[in-house]
């Protein structure tokens, strides 16, 4: 065989075996890219790999409302919602991200679905004071974010995805395992022990507690533009929604850490802000549990400093549809000062937590 004629041969198989290995991520198409799970084949769902699956999700399977935020909710179940609500609808969370990166979830869900019935999201307050376009992770794959056939290329023909994903559908399938459920995909619960020893192994005393800082004009005009922008634009774009928003119950120990960075004041104040800006609006049910101080002064309930249990997921549903937690107008304002008193005046070694040694 000459030159010519082999290097061709190998072009040729070269070229042959990416269009098979494309066509059958295409086929299979493990991250739901092109069209909904095929019926005969079972995908894992697996956690970690939300931010690929996410967008097929929205963009492809039946549902007429959504479970949308943070790790806050990754152990929420579809099931109960929908039992209790009389709905379809999926879980598409994202670990850690910010307003911004949860808005652009919802947008996506809008530009896709017209009877979207509810969307239940939490408000982080660990991301209240982000620029309203911060973004918290790289290497997003936003190839499989649009609709640019384009850059498909990196998912058609991508090496890892053949070999994990694709490939990894058929192994998952010949194994008899089966597709997750939505009360599944994405939970963390079984994985993860909890517990007062488990939060406090990752637990460092603080230094020293510095004084209270006050909730400053920029602070408030940061707060506005986030909350305004990546949450409020879809409240309003969307009056035929209705919005389910609560705060998450964090644990005593980050607190106890805000306490002393001097932080406590600012965030209730900013809670309290983005409370006035929800509340103007019809379609919109704001809840916070942080007042709800035996459960979160009690760490057997978390897993780390904000993660709470299993158990007490299944309660925040059941609390937001009998609206317990409920914030209103009538009651924002004292409800929130006196989650500021409580959590300024706790004796924090009560729920087992070592304190700064004072000289």
């Amino acid at each position: 065989m000459n030159s010519n004629k082999f290097v061709k041969t190998v072009l040729v198989g070269t070229g042959t075996l990416l269009i098979l290995a494309g066509g059958m991520t295409a086929v299979i198409d493990p991250f739901f890219h092109y069209h909904k799970p095929l019926k005969q084949l079972e995908y894992p769902l697996e956690r970690g790999k939300e931010r690929y699956l996410n967008n097929g999700i929205i963009q492809n399977f039946d549902y007429d409302a959504a479970i949308t935020g943070t790790s806050m909710m990754q152990n929420f179940k579809t099931s109960q919602f929908d039992d209790l609500f009389g709905t379809h609808s999926v879980k598409v969370t994202l670990t850690g991200d910010t307003y911004w990166a949860i808005d652009e979830e919802i947008r996506t869900i809008f530009d896709n679905k017209s009877d979207i019935k509810y969307i239940f999201r939490c408000l982080d307050y660990n991301k209240i004071f982000d620029d309203k376009s911060d973004y918290n992770y790289d290497n997003v794959p936003t190839y499989l974010y649009d609709n640019n056939i384009w850059n498909d290329v990196q998912y058609l023909f991508n090496k890892d995805i053949f070999i994990d994903n694709t490939l990894g559908v058929i192994k998952y399938t010949l194994h008899g395992e089966k597709t997750p459920s939505m009360d599944e995909y994405s939970s963390w619960a079984a994985d993860y022990p909890v517990g007062t020893d488990y939060v406090l192994q990752t637990y460092s005393v603080p230094t020293k507690i510095e004084k209270q800082k006050k909730f400053s004009e920029d602070d408030a005009k940061t707060v506005r533009h986030n909350v305004e922008a990546n949450v409020l634009d879809m409240v309003k774009a969307h009056p035929e929604t209705t919005f389910y928003f609560y705060t998450p119950p964090y644990s005593a120990v980050w607190w106890y850490k805000l306490k002393c960075s001097g932080n406590l004041e600012r965030y209730f104040e900013a809670e309290k802000l983005q409370a006035e800006l929800l509340m103007e609006y019809d379609n919109v049910k704001l809840f916070s549990f942080t007042d709800l101080f035996e459960l979160t002064c009690d760490l057997d309930n978390y897993k780390d400093d904000t993660h709470y249990s299993e158990s007490i997921s299944e309660n925040i549903i059941n609390w937001i549809y009998g609206d317990k937690g409920l914030m209103t107008p009538q009651n924002y304002e004292s409800r929130i000062q006196k989650m500021l008193n409580y959590y300024l005046d706790y004796d924090y070694s009560r729920s087992g937590i070592p304190l700064v040694q004072e000289n």
